[in-house]
């Protein structure tokens, strides 16, 4: 519940994107029960929890300058059909990056 995540407003635009907060993980679900217990109305908007880098993004109280969000947890398992996950290899050796994000949030 306290790793950071990246949530976008889909109600705005902003040069042809959604602008970005970053809210606790903990508070964006809250926000999506009460979007559903509201009939998929918020007076914050459409809330969409966007391009998280889980594997390698958050807060951890033991090693807050790791940035990674679940250090003891294999988090991430490229699909069979995907196996040949050349993109996320490259970034993997140089340690720079990754193209492993969740999407997640209500309808509408």
């Amino acid at each position: 519940g306290e790793a950071v995540v990246p949530v976008a407003n889909c109600d705005v635009k902003e040069y042809n994107s959604n602008p970005k907060e970053q809210l606790p993980f903990k508070e964006f679900v809250e926000y999506w029960r009460e979007y559903i217990r509201n009939g998929h109305r918020s007076p914050r908007g459409c809330l969409y929890l966007k391009d998280w880098h889980l594997s390698r993004s958050g807060l951890i109280p033991k090693a807050p300058a790791l940035g990674i969000a679940f250090p003891e947890e294999d988090v991430y398992t490229t699909p069979v059909y995907f196996s040949s996950d050349w993109l996320n290899e490259y970034w993997d050796a140089v340690a720079v990056d990754d193209f492993r994000f969740v999407y997640m949030g209500p309808k509408g």
